[in-house]
């Protein structure tokens, strides 16, 4: 019974056993299978896609090819990228590289996508056409040059024959002439050695005249160092007059309209006048421009004719000293057809802070319509070009020389100054306009609009001081009737025609 029982443990041993290795030997076909369907997938893969590498290369060139046969085209950077460019496929290459060659053939008047194989047959035909019409005009050039120089030549011998006619005349009179010079040759020795005597004198004479020419240039140059004196002097006496009277008016109010607020002048296109140009009003009883006080102000809106403008009043006058025909306008930031250069020297403070307002002076005057073309600044710096198209000269106050200062600062301010007295003797010598920084300061402010006195709800009590006697000036009754009939027209609002 234990026996049976052993025979059959062994025999489901052995049974197990030989299941084992069959379930292994299964599973490593399968693997084996698995691994090798694997390869066999991952190589199709890559021969698909080798295959369709292919086959876009292929479409590559055949793309390519239809273009060389017209059917699309190239640009320029293609074609010459087909004479350097190398593939895989070396037939390709040649082709593509024959392509570029041959397209050289075609003219730079023939576009890139243009040139192709069907269209270089019909160039080169239309090329030979057009080398066979030079050729016969050519020909026909020939046939012309020949017949010109055939006629040339002929017109040559006849030249040479005249020319061998006239050469023996020639000889004839130079035999003559010959003659002729041995009696002059005579006749020239004779008066050589008369000459020879006549120069001896003439040496003698000129030794005097030059004893007494050097006498008359010595005292000529006395002469001329006493006239130079002179004039120095004149120059600065002309000078200082000119820095005296500083200026004169430019032009006159000729009518008043519109209550006060819009005026006309007598300057107009004839003296290069333009919309813009600001001038300040000045009592037409004063004499001295200096001392005048500018009243108003008034910024030309119109041209109206060669000598007439129309202005608008942009600064308002008191009201016992309002503007009249005659009274007188100027500025000093307008000459006429010219642009006017100001030069400015030092420091200038123009709101009493004790620091220098140059840079707000500068854009005043540019606002004015005038430019500053030189500056001598605090440091001592010259800048910009000083000549007589200068029309003044602007100086601001003078430093001091600080005891405490330190020893740069001091060489800092004497540099200035030397500076600064170098640019007014250089004004002095160009004849500009010397004036001191406070006149500049009150033609700047007559175009300041702030300075128009307020009308309406925003009147002010401090703007209009109480009407002084000695100050009233009687107003003239005498109106003109040229003004009555401007004035009507302008309040009918038509145009005012120049008297």
């Amino acid at each position: 019974m234990v026996a049976r029982d052993d025979s059959v443990i062994r025999g489901s041993l052995i049974a197990c056993m030989i299941f084992l290795v069959l379930s292994l030997a299964l599973n490593f076909f399968l693997w084996r299978n698995g691994d090798f369907l694997s390869t066999e997938a991952e190589s199709a893969k890559d021969r698909l896609q080798t295959v369709s590498s292919q086959v876009r290369t292929m479409e590559n060139q055949l793309t390519r090819m239809k273009a060389m046969l017209g059917v699309g085209g190239f640009t320029q950077a293609q074609i010459d990228e087909m004479k350097s460019n190398a593939s895989d496929d070396p037939e390709m290459t040649d082709i593509e590289q024959r392509f570029a060659r041959d397209m050289t053939v075609f003219g730079p008047e023939v576009p890139p996508e243009k040139r192709n194989y069907p269209g270089l047959p019909e160039y080169l035909l239309n090329a030979l056409r057009d080398r066979n019409t030079q050729y016969a005009t050519s020909q026909e050039q020939k046939t012309k040059i020949r017949i010109d120089a055939e006629a040339e030549i002929a017109n040559a011998k006849k030249a040479k024959a005249m020319a061998e006619e006239k050469a023996s005349d020639a000889n004839k009179k130079l035999a003559e002439q010959s003659n002729a010079f041995a009696e002059d040759r005579d006749r020239m020795n004779l008066e050589k050695e008369q000459t020879k005597d006549q120069l001896n004198k003439i040496v003698q004479d000129y030794n005097s005249f030059r004893s007494k020419a050097a006498n008359e240039t010595k005292k000529l140059a006395q002469d001329n160092t006493q006239l130079l004196g002179t004039i120095d002097t004149q120059k600065k006496k002309i000078n200082k007059f000119l820095n005296d009277q500083f200026e004169t008016t430019q032009g006159l109010i000729r009518f008043v309209v519109s209550g006060g607020k819009v005026v006309m002048i007598n300057l107009g296109s004839a003296d290069a006048l333009r919309p813009g140009v600001t001038f300040g009003v000045i009592d037409g009883e004063e004499t001295r421009l200096q001392d005048a006080s500018v009243k108003a102000s008034i910024q030309v809106i119109k041209v109206d004719g060669p000598h007439l403008a129309t202005a608008r009043v942009v600064a308002i006058p008191e009201i016992e000293n309002p503007i009249i025909p005659g009274d007188k306008v100027y500025s000093p930031f307008w000459a006429p057809g010219r642009r006017v250069k100001i030069a400015l020297a030092g420091d200038i403070d123009i709101d009493g802070d004790g620091r220098p307002d140059n840079d707000a002076i500068k854009g005043q005057i540019k606002a004015a319509g005038a430019e500053v073309v030189a500056e001598v600044s605090a440091s001592g710096t010259m800048t910009g070009k000083l000549d007589a198209g200068v029309r003044f000269l602007v100086i601001g106050e003078s430093p001091e020389v600080s005891v405490t200062a330190s020893a740069e600062e001091a060489e800092q301010q004497k540099e200035e100054l030397r500076k600064r007295g170098e640019m007014q003797e250089l004004a002095s010598q160009y004849g500009i306009t010397i004036i001191p920084a406070w006149k500049l300061e009150s033609y700047l402010r007559t175009i300041d609009d702030t300075l128009t006195t307020p009308l309406g709800s925003a009147t002010r009590g401090e703007d209009f001081e109480k009407e002084s006697a000695v100050n009233r000036r009687r107003l003239p009754v005498d109106i003109a009737d040229i003004y009555k009939t401007q004035k009507e027209n302008y309040q009918r609002g038509n145009t005012v025609v120049s008297p």
